[in-house]
């Protein structure tokens, strides 16, 4: 990756729409976090899970802060959730 460090949202192709902000989850871009959704323009989800296999691992549902400050990055943990609300 640019930063010299792991695949993160900074550079995810839902980060394009408004550059700082997730698409998919609407927060704000970082390179310490990430998700299962990560890919690169013109790139499909399939061939982003075969080039970073650290993908197929994370869980759906959730986002991952990373420790992004080598080209060692990992131990993920979820920071943020999808959760159902009770709109009535």
């Amino acid at each position: 990756m640019p930063n010299g460090g792991h695949i993160c949202c900074e550079y995810c192709t839902y980060n394009r729409l408004n550059s700082g902000t997730c698409d998919i989850w609407g927060i704000r871009t970082s390179p310490f976090i990430l998700c299962r959704a990560f890919r690169v323009p013109k790139q499909s989800h399939t061939e982003a899970r075969k080039k970073w296999q650290i993908l197929n691992e994370l869980k759906s549902g959730f986002v991952y802060g990373i420790d992004n400050s080598s080209i060692n990055a990992g131990n993920p943990i979820e920071i943020y959730r999808v959760i159902e609300m009770n709109i009535k």
